[in-house]
């Protein structure tokens, strides 16, 4: 009786497990039943794995720990605990021996596809979450997850379809924005409006963001017209005006107007668009693919990384923190028409002679305006001042010290100071060309 109680429970548990919220118990009641049906190989696998991250405990980020311990009401899967110690080789071999003694599942090949990506192994990661589509082409998280892989790796195009298909998979579950701060809910209902105005109606929709025929950026922002700019700027930046294109500029302007991708909030009064909820058009990729193409010396030898834009209330905004990012190049550009801007002279970005040279301690100030100001003070860094104007662009080294400029713009939904930021290299690759 009991065997078949395991030969019904095991493949469904098995499966289960690697969803990403399984219980401590949870696993070991796996291990147990695997044991009694006679396969001691999966068994021991699951008791290794937990033996490893108990033994690891004290090298675990505090939130951690009560996950694996049983001890937090939304506590980690073991494999994600496995992947956060830096053991993803013991996350696979686990999944593996999952699969064989239970068959597979969509969330298998995700987790799968996760943990050969943090071991670096990008083939078989893209493999994996194929393979997870394959079994689910409705999971979002294996979209989300493919897009950055196949972006990072060149496939940018193909990355941000995957990018727009999870945002239109999680745009079907309801948002709560009860709590929503101000600057947040006067946009969301200001774009209503808008919309409305246009006859759109529906919840989730994004304008016409497809490609043009033709380039994206200006044909005369050649590397060879910037090149000795970049290498002789003290800090690192180059500025461009008139950056993109007439065409390709207005559709952008309509593509932000119209999309209803503004779902990151910050407190300083602005909200953010990122691909997972749909900054992901074709006409994005395009400049992405662009960019790496048109400046091969300056850009060219760093992957596309990420990219994101930024909206800030007229009235409301106190602009973005002082920070680093972390990456090799960044590529920021201003779209909003000239006339919303109040102040010609500002609206931009400062940026410090000064950059954050560690990981650890780029994090650390990032997070702390107080100590960011600190920093610069203790270095006697300068700042420069790049105004705002609309289709102009900065290129600079991301680990420079910079901010959002004190802006004041015009009131109304189509005067909103909107930047994008497109994000190039790993941090602390050379940027010397």
């Amino acid at each position: 009786m009991e065997q078949v109680q395991i030969d019904q429970t095991l493949p469904r548990l098995a499966a289960a497990l690697p969803a990403g919220k399984a219980r401590l118990d949870e696993w070991l009641a796996v291990a147990g039943m695997l044991e009694r049906s006679g396969d001691s190989e999966a068994a021991r696998m699951i008791q290794q794995a937990i033996a490893l991250a108990r033994s690891r405990l004290d090298y675990m980020p505090p939130q951690m720990r009560p996950a694996l311990l049983g001890q937090s009401s939304a506590p980690l899967d073991l494999i994600e605990i496995l992947v956060g110690i830096g053991a993803p080789q013991a996350a696979i071999d686990l999944l593996q021996g999952l699969k064989r003694a239970a068959g597979d599942s969509a969330d298998l090949y995700f987790q799968l596809g996760s943990a050969y990506a943090v071991l670096g192994d990008g083939k078989r990661a893209v493999a994996s979450f194929r393979a997870a589509l394959e079994r689910d082409p409705g999971h979002a998280d294996t979209h989300l997850r493919l897009g950055y892989l196949l972006s990072e790796r060149g496939a940018i195009g193909e990355g941000f379809e995957h990018f727009m298909t999870r945002a239109r998979i999680a745009s079907a579950a309801p948002r709560d924005d009860s709590r929503a701060p101000l600057h947040k809910t006067r946009h969301d209902q200001e774009q209503r409006d808008y919309l409305a105005s246009l006859g759109v109606t529906e919840s989730f929709h994004v304008g016409d963001g497809g490609r043009i025929d033709g380039p994206v950026i200006n044909p005369a922002h050649t590397e060879e017209a910037i090149l000795a700019t970049w290498r002789q700027a003290l800090p690192q930046f180059v500025i461009l005006d008139d950056f993109l294109t007439p065409e390709a500029l207005a559709k952008l302007r309509g593509y932000c107007l119209e999309s209803t991708v503004w779902h990151r909030i910050y407190e300083a009064g602005y909200i953010g668009a990122i691909p997972a909820d749909g900054f992901a058009c074709p006409l994005l990729a395009q400049l992405a693919e662009e960019i790496l193409g048109r400046w091969p010396r300056i850009v060219g030898p760093h992957a596309f990384k990420y990219l994101g834009a930024f909206k800030y209330d007229s009235e409301l905004s106190r602009g973005t923190n002082t920070h680093a990012d972390l990456a090799a190049v960044n590529v920021n550009f201003y779209i909003t028409p000239d006339a919303a801007n109040l102040d010609p002279e500002s609206g931009g970005m400062a940026v410090w002679n000064a950059t954050i040279d560690t990981e650890p301690l780029m994090r650390q100030l990032n997070g702390s305006e107080q100590a960011i100001k600190a920093y610069l003070a203790a270095r006697k860094a300068v700042v420069t001042k790049i105004p705002h104007r609309a289709n102009r662009a900065v290129i600079f080294k991301s680990s420079l010290v910079h901010k959002t400029d004190d802006c004041a713009f015009t009131t109304g939904y189509a005067n909103k100071r909107i930047n994008v930021s497109l994000l190039f290299g790993e941090y602390g690759a050379s940027t010397h060309v």
